[in-house]
């Protein structure tokens, strides 16, 4: 399983557009990651419908028209704690999919 304590948990995983959570291609990583997706039921479709959301209100008609420095202040900014010193809620899959985009 991979804990969320882990610095580098997000290595583990990717996502799609549609809310899904995949375990990364990289073998080291791979069973870990399908073992945490299966045994905490990751992929729910509430889950899956709240991911979604959050990915379809980044990626909106807007978002095309970011420069390459623009896309990246946004993922600067997903990737950075807030007042509280919290991330925001999603922020590992927005950046992953932002990622895809620059």
């Amino acid at each position: 399983m991979v804990s969320s304590l882990d610095i580098n948990c997000s290595e583990f995983f990717k996502y799609t557009e549609d809310g899904q959570i995949l375990p990364t291609e990289v073998l080291e990583k791979k069973t870990a990651a399908e073992t945490t997706i299966e045994k905490l039921d990751l992929n729910i479709d509430k889950l899956q419908n709240m991911r979604c959301q959050e990915i379809e209100a980044i990626l909106d008609e807007d978002f095309e028209d970011l420069t390459i420095d623009d896309r990246k202040l946004l993922l600067d900014g997903f990737e950075q704690t807030n007042d509280n010193g919290q991330y925001e809620e999603f922020c590992a899959v927005i950046s992953y999919i932002i990622q895809q985009y620059i």
